[in-house]
């Protein structure tokens, strides 16, 4: 497949500037609802070949790449929530666009184009299924075995005295798995 880049004027633009402005709440609820019937909450593309569904993602695996289509599904807690967020697959391109610019000169990346605010293509690589949570608070499971006094997190020591939602003074990078 050949993929070409889709100009839909606006779209992004619309994303950054929600963001970027201050509006009050009211008129960000109001542009909000305007674009809910904009939403994406699933891509099905049979033509691009075997399609795995993520929480957020819709990935197909088309011969030596991998094409990423993010929708606009919420996902907490490994769950897919019912509602969707307008925008929310853009936005989430975007930061990943940047993270993969970012350290593009530590450790070469998957990336080839974005072709659309919405889809990436990627090199097929093997997944190594290694997953980080960086936990600037206490907070969550840690806080609850923290109150019951652990002070040792995936070999990580934690100072006596601290309050539940306390921020840390460096982030903790601990381990986690995908559900």
């Amino acid at each position: 497949f050949a993929f070409t880049k889709v100009a839909r004027p606006g779209h992004r633009r619309l994303a950054l500037t929600m963001a970027a402005t201050k509006m009050s709440e009211a008129d960000t609820k109001a542009k909000i609802r305007e674009y809910l019937n904009l939403t994406l909450p699933e891509c099905f593309i049979p033509e691009l070949g075997e399609q795995k569904k993520g929480k957020v993602r819709d990935i197909y695996f088309a011969g030596p790449n991998v094409v990423m289509v993010t929708n606009d599904r919420v996902s907490a807690f490994d769950f897919i929530l019912p509602n969707l967020i307008p925008f929310k697959g853009q936005v989430l391109n975007m930061i990943s666009e940047w993270a993969f610019a970012q350290t593009k000169d530590i450790v070469p990346n998957a990336l080839i184009e974005n072709v659309d605010s919405m889809v990436v293509v990627q090199k097929k690589m093997k997944n190594l299924d290694v997953e980080l949570i960086v936990r600037g608070y206490l907070w969550g499971s840690m806080a609850a075995a923290y109150e019951k006094g652990d002070r040792t997190f995936c070999g990580l020591s934690v100072a006596d005295g601290l309050n539940r939602f306390q921020k840390f003074d460096t982030p903790l990078f601990t381990p986690t798995s995908k559900a």
